[in-house]
């Protein structure tokens, strides 16, 4: 079975946004890791310092969902393409905190505090852009699938 070059052109480009969409979550997650040097702690005898509060909100921020932004960026992703895709990616601001995330936030040191908003806002920002970005490519994947189809009937 041969296939034609736009065939083969319209595979290439299904594929390679999902392989890219399933791979740069996971080494975002991976790259904005704090060290391992700087432990959790939730104790009072420990102390409330930046690096514990930045760790606990990055920690907090990883339950958190991402708010359907996969189909907001397949939906732009179709209908503007990579330009729509890369305005939104970088308008994507952090999640708000969750009751749990004040809760946690509230009682403890200002270093705490503002570690802990630091890591939270870094994490949930990085998960939303990164499901974003998976959304787009694959909605600008499929608008050019479409498209090339299109022609390649003509």
């Amino acid at each position: 079975m041969r296939h034609s070059p736009l065939q083969r052109a319209i595979s290439a480009m299904l594929i390679v946004p999902f392989v890219l969409a399933t791979t740069l979550p996971a080494n975002a997650q991976t790259a904005g890791q704090a060290p391992a040097a700087a432990p959790a702690t939730t104790s009072a005898d420990q102390g409330d310092t930046l690096a514990a509060g930045l760790v606990d909100g990055e920690m907090l921020a990883e339950r958190v969902g991402t708010g359907s932004k996969l189909g907001t960026g397949l939906a732009v992703g179709v209908f503007t393409g990579f330009i729509g895709t890369g305005i939104g990616y970088f308008a994507m601001g952090p999640e708000g905190m969750t009751p749990e995330a004040y809760q946690r936030y509230a009682n403890r040191g200002p270093e705490y505090q503002m570690g802990f908003k630091t890591g939270w806002e870094r994490k949930t920002r990085a998960r939303k852009r990164n499901a974003f970005l998976a959304g787009g490519l694959l909605g600008t994947a499929a608008f050019l699938a479409i498209v090339l189809s299109a022609n390649a009937g003509e």
